[in-house]
């Protein structure tokens, strides 16, 4: 590590704007047929969600028309599109007219069509009044004249007549959180009237050093109950003007009861997009959460940019990566990265061998290899243990991801073992200093040093049965577990850092990593416990993801920092796909994973380049931004675990999430809003259910539920309802007990 990870004062979160993912999960074309008028091309790729396959004419004429046949009436609100890669192929005049018999048009309005980059979108609000069935695009002028290519077209609006929705006077009643006014009008069927919830709570977090922040906002409900259970498919949330675009709900989830008490989770939503359309319905669909991305392509083009861009020759036969990356060849760092980035490196490598089989990914792990040991004054042994950790856990991954492995670095992985465990003492109640100046800076038992030595001691235990490494893992546990947590479970940078500022994301990822390793060989169940505990206070506590998406406690994500999410979710990957969890825990865990990367994907991403921002919700300034390497490495860590997760058969091969709830009838849906776009004020137009037949089949669940011995319901505030180790106030201050 090239500094210290110890910070004595706070640096202060700063907000900022966020950008949404830019396309939604519903258009109007999802209910069209469509053809191609006056030309021949393949239309599914500007209709099919996925930004990365291309729309593409050769050339244009100024006469094309795509006619889509929508199979009802809708409103028209408005329309997004994503530009691609070339600005010379753009479209820069479109033409929207709109019919009911396909024979008389009205034309909607001539649109002049500029962006501000590639993979960029543009909305476009308005529609003429009432409902249509026949949509026309006419393609009117390219920005050049080489063709035209396009990324995504989408039509945004919602049936003129909704006879699906099941959320009506008729077969239920509507309530709301206490301050809510006017909930009503969201069942009254008029887009204009508004329910709102007016200066929303929001609850305060003690952060342990005398100062208090703000968390996500609480006790903003609506509720529909039914007067018989009642199976819904689909729901959709009806949107203010774009004037009042501040009070949309941005994070929310929309839970179910038989009771009123305990509660599933039906949908969580993180970052949702919302369009800078009038008076519009965003629909979501219960049954499969689909992503319309293809994570393993994405991996791939993220770990192509580092082989063309980041790869530098190290000897005969070594390689390295550099530490950073600029369009300007002035700005970039050539120097490597670093000791403990090329442990990462390795395991970036194997996440895609793992997902690919390519034995030329073997080959450039050993070339890594090759290339850290000699940067490293040829040996593997490191000044910091917690580098160590890293290179012997990824050593340890690449002997059991290819046996011809085995014989070159399981001695190495049992020497560096050895070396780290010199590193504890029991000064201050034991634990792993941080690097061998145990006088100096590296005094610190920090948490970076010891969480990654349970996980690597328990994991030699699993392969050698040696008491000797689970006796380690243990021992240290127990020293991590007592001085260096927090009294919400939150885990220190050291034992001395009161701070809870200095909260970083990979000391949180390694331990619940460790505690996964404990509970697999013992199966005693406070090990899960605390790791559950820990997890749904950092997924869905808007504290650490501020509006759903995760960001670096203080804005940490350069330089070092730029690794710590990616780190994180390689370990809350290994939770999802180990199968110790409960239906209920393993699809939130899932789900909020499976936001995380999409939002990357759509708003985060250069495409041109692809490089990844450390905020998933916005890009770089490509021309002035340095990009490091360690960013580019996480960015990897989060699209591969998707694909981990569609492996272990928890997303469909889609990369659709499977709801373990869907199609059970609830007398009660409750929609749990959490954030807004940028205000404490709620508003609401509409919320609406949409119904299914009963299958008379329960559908099955995720993974069996074996594991879990307690209930997997949740609370309104998205946290478990039951827990052996409850939060409790004392002196205005919470604390685990």
């Amino acid at each position: 590590m090239k500094y210290p990870v110890l910070l004595t004062t706070a640096m202060l979160f700063a907000m900022g704007m966020h950008a949404q993912k830019n396309l939604t999960d519903y258009s109007i074309i999802d209910d069209c047929t469509y053809e191609a008028i006056g030309f021949e091309a393949d239309l599914k790729p500007l209709f099919d969600k996925n930004d990365l396959t291309l729309f593409s004419l050769p050339a244009m004429t100024g006469n094309e028309e795509i006619v889509l046949k929508a199979s009802r009436p809708y409103v028209m609100r408005g329309f997004s599109i994503v530009c691609a890669d070339d600005d010379q192929r753009d479209l820069k005049q479109l033409t929207i007219q709109v019919s009911n018999d396909g024979e008389t048009w009205r034309i909607v309005r001539n649109y002049n069509i500029s962006y501000t980059g590639r993979y960029r979108e543009r909305q476009f609000s308005g529609g003429l009044s009432g409902g249509f069935t026949y949509f026309k695009l006419q393609l009117r002028q390219a920005s050049g004249t080489n063709g035209l290519r396009i990324a995504e077209f989408q039509l945004h609006g919602y049936p003129e007549t909704d006879d699906e929705n099941l959320a009506t006077t008729l077969n239920g009643t509507l309530t709301a959180a206490p301050k809510a006014l006017s909930p009503q009008n969201l069942i009254d069927n008029d887009p204009s009237t508004m329910a709102e919830i007016p200066n929303a709570n929001r609850e305060m977090i003690d952060n342990f050093d005398g100062q208090t922040r703000y968390n996500g906002l609480r006790d903003a409900w609506f509720q529909y109950e039914f007067h018989e259970p009642t199976a819904i498919s689909a729901y959709s949330l009806g949107m203010t003007t774009s004037s009042m675009r501040d009070r949309r709900p941005n994070c929310w989830e929309l839970l179910a009861s038989n009771d009123g008490q305990e509660w599933v989770t039906l949908d969580i939503e993180h970052n949702a997009a919302s369009m800078a359309l009038d008076l519009y319905e965003q629909r979501f669909s219960l049954g499969t959460t689909g992503t319309h991305i293809d994570y393993a392509d994405v991996a791939d083009r993220l770990l192509t940019f580092c082989e063309e861009n980041l790869e530098r020759r190290q000897g005969s036969n070594g390689i390295y990566w550099i530490c950073d990356w600029a369009l300007d060849e002035a700005k970039r760092n050539e120097d490597w990265g670093g000791y403990w980035w090329a442990a990462h490196a390795i395991d970036n490598y194997l996440d895609n061998y793992l997902r690919t089989k390519k034995n030329n990914r073997l080959t450039k792990i050993t070339q890594l290899i090759n290339g850290t040991r000699s940067r490293n004054g040829n040996t593997l042994i490191n000044h910091f243990y917690d580098d160590m950790e890293w290179m012997a856990l990824s050593l340890l991954r690449a002997c059991d991801a290819n046996s011809s492995f085995n014989l070159q670095y399981m001695s190495q992985v049992k020497l560096l073992f050895e070396d780290i465990i010199g590193g504890w003492s029991d000064v201050d109640g034991g634990g792993l200093h941080w690097n061998k100046d145990k006088t100096g800076d590296g005094r610190y038992k920090t948490s970076c040093s010891n969480a990654p030595a349970i996980i690597l001691a328990a994991r030699l235990y699993q392969h050698t049965q040696d008491e000797h490494y689970l006796e380690w893992a243990k021992r240290i546990y127990e020293y991590m577990y007592s001085h260096n947590r927090f009294p919400d479970g939150v885990v220190k940078d050291n034992a001395t850092n009161e701070n809870h500022e200095v909260t970083f994301s990979y000391n949180q990822g390694t331990w619940v990593g460790a505690l996964l390793e404990l509970y697999k060989i013992t199966g005693e169940t406070h090990y899960r416990q605390t790791a559950t505990d820990l997890l749904d206070l950092l997924l869905f506590g808007k504290w650490y993801s501020p509006h759903g998406i995760m960001n670096e406690r203080q804005n940490y994500n350069q330089d070092d920092g730029g690794m710590f999410k990616g780190i994180f979710v390689r370990y809350l990957t290994q939770w999802i796909v180990s199968g110790k969890l409960d239906a209920e825990h393993q699809f939130r865990y899932a789900r909020w994973l499976l936001e995380q990367a999409r939002s990357a994907e759509l708003a985060a991403i250069n495409k041109t380049w692809f490089i990844i921002n450390p905020y998933w919700n916005q890009q770089y300034n490509i021309n002035t931004d340095v990009h490091d390497t360690s960013r580019q490495q996480t960015g990897m860590m989060l699209m591969e675990s998707i694909d981990e997760m569609r492996r272990a058969g928890i997303l469909n091969a889609d990369y659709s999430l499977q709801n373990p709830n869907y199609g059970q009838p609830f007398r009660y849906y409750r929609l749990v809003i959490t954030e807004t776009q940028q205000s404490t004020d709620i508003m609401l137009s509409s919320f609406k259910l949409y119904g299914v037949k009963p299958s008379g089949v329960r559908p099955q669940a995720l993974l069996p539920d074996v594991h879990h011995s307690r209930s997997a319901a949740f609370s309104l505030d998205g946290r478990p309802a039951v827990s052996t180790s409850p939060l409790i106030i004392r002196r205005n201050r919470k604390y685990i007990q």
